[in-house]
């Protein structure tokens, strides 16, 4: 591994383990964090190859170039929304850091760059991950969640002030790689465990559902239906331990209810049956539990009725810096948020059914790719968690945000990069012996 790749694994775990803390590392002051200075970075000091840098080098890459055209294309209808945004008068500042969610895709560069360098790179990350996750998710659960530190520079943000200590997103993911790159589970049951007691402790039902697509994905590119056994019966041994032993634990601070087999099961059922979830949870959590998704579906229908308002606003959106949160009456007065916690209706509400199409055909040229990348390898893993992250974005604040779409992104193209090696004849022979030494 070169630095690059160093870099690359660095981000991975520290985004999705450390999630929102890891994110405001940097120079929060002035806006500056680390996924903008590793960007940058490598975009203006990157490596280099023997035909030249990097970033030249990869636009020329036949099998990219549709994808990267789709890029070009994303950034620069983000900069069209953001000016959008300001000439409706919405702030500045907040316009350009929307626009994010379009200039998140260039981190698939580094990735894969780190993918080609070193082709074992994406089974490490993933035991790395399993690792990182399962340690610092434990101790987030047990007792750092409850630390009351905040992270410097962001006590007098706006919105929500962020804790040192944030809750680990990557738990479905560590699990999936696992499966996917462990051919003999029994040597690593132990990181199995902790990361579904993590998974369960941290209550995250979009993690839940993306993790269980994610397996399915798996059964069905290997045609092995033992791991998901397996799977399905650390679940039910880590449930059963708990049933048998009346295991009753505080959450994690701000998650609400407690950790017991009977509000697991009534946060999971809370949304589709709330009289069932009254039956196992007392009525006050099982009214956070069932509001949660309230509030989502209210706020996600009164962005599809703004949008459609007049044509025009449905073709371009309401533009970056728009006040999205005003669209919810479940969010208080003086709370700013600006995601919807679904990314088609982030993508609809601020760029249109045009900003939609483009990261939809974007999507589909990643997931192109990556199918082209588990032919040439056997390894799966890259479609596995392409599935679970995209089944996560529909359910929460993703893309948008940097340890979900620089993470996302990251990963992607350490996945994809074997679907760029062609054949004997083609053009991009050269990439394998293209790196200077």
């Amino acid at each position: 591994m070169d630095k690059w790749g160093k870099l690359t694994l660095f981000l991975i775990i520290g985004y999705l383990s450390a999630s929102r803390s890891f994110a405001y590392l940097g120079i929060p002051w002035i806006n500056i964090y680390i996924g903008e200075i590793a960007l940058a970075t490598f975009l203006f000091f990157g490596p280099s190859t023997k035909q030249g840098s990097w970033i030249r080098f990869v636009w020329r890459i036949r099998r990219f170039r549709r994808f990267e055209h789709l890029v070009l294309l994303l950034l620069f209808y983000g900069a069209f929304e953001a000016l959008h945004g300001i000439c409706s008068g919405y702030p500045a500042f907040t316009a350009a850091r929307d626009t994010a969610f379009n200039y998140y895709s260039l981190f698939v560069l580094l990735g894969v760059w780190a993918g080609l360098r070193d082709r074992d790179l994406l089974r490490r990350t993933a035991l790395g991950l399993a690792w990182w996750n399962g340690c610092y998710g434990l101790a987030y659960v047990l007792f750092l969640s409850a630390v009351p530190w905040a992270m410097p520079g962001t006590t007098n943000r706006a919105s929500e002030i962020v804790p040192l200590f944030s809750e680990p997103i990557g738990s479905g993911i560590a699990i999936l790689g696992l499966f996917a790159f462990e051919p003999k589970l029994r040597r690593v049951w132990y990181l199995l465990v902790l990361n579904a007691v993590v998974m369960l402790w941290v209550q995250m039902r979009a993690e839940w559902f993306g993790f269980i697509v994610g397996l399915f994905v798996f059964a069905w590119l290997t045609k092995r239906i033992r791991p998901l056994l397996i799977a399905c019966g650390i679940l039910i041994a880590v449930i059963g331990i708990m049933y048998l032993g009346d295991v009753h634990l505080p959450s994690a601070k701000g998650r609400g209810g407690q950790i017991s087999v009977d509000a697991i099961i009534a946060r999971g059922v809370a949304p589709i049956d709330k009289s069932m979830a009254d039956n196992l949870a007392p009525p006050e959590d099982v009214v956070g539990y069932a509001g949660t998704a309230k509030w989502r579906l209210v706020w996600w229908a009164n962005i599809w009725e703004t949008i459609h308002s007049n044509p025009l606003r449905a073709l371009i959106g309401l533009g970056y810096g728009y006040p999205i949160g005003d669209l919810n009456p479940f969010i208080e007065q003086g709370r700013f948020i600006q995601t919807p916690h679904n990314d088609f209706f982030y993508a609809l509400g601020y760029s249109g059914w045009i900003g939609v199409v483009i990261f939809v055909l974007l999507q589909i040229e990643l997931l192109r790719l990556l199918w082209r990348s588990y032919k040439v390898t056997g390894q799966p893993f890259g479609l596995m968690c392409w599935t679970a992250l995209i089944v996560l974005s529909m359910f929460g604040d993703f893309f948008e945000s940097p340890m979900g779409g620089i993470s996302f992104f990251l990963v992607m193209g350490v996945a994809l990069a074997p679907a760029l090696l062609g054949k004997k004849k083609e053009p991009s022979r050269h990439i394998g012996s293209a790196f200077a030494s």
